[in-house]
């Protein structure tokens, strides 16, 4: 599948791929550290709530797993896998 990079910062890259978008965690290996989204605003909430370390609203699991993956920090990961 072809991807093309919309936007990058310090830590994170979101890729234009299919129908959807995929965030990756530039710190962290590509198989460990990225995610599918269906919206590029979801993408943003995504990486605005792990550079904050904050806990999301939403209780989806996928939502909830998709933030486990996209952090390198071991404490927030703790605190939001309890939102499960």
């Amino acid at each position: 599948m072809l991807s093309v990079q919309i936007f990058h910062n310090l830590d994170f890259n979101i890729y234009k791929a299919g129908n959807g978008y995929i965030v990756h965690n530039k710190n962290k290996d590509f198989e460990k550290g990225h995610t599918h989204v269906q919206k590029y605003g979801t993408c943003m909430v995504m990486i605005k709530l792990v550079e904050k370390k904050q806990i999301p609203r939403s209780r989806s699991k996928y939502f909830i797993e998709s933030l486990i993956r996209l952090s390198n920090d071991s404490k927030y990961t703790k605190k939001i896998k309890e939102c499960i």
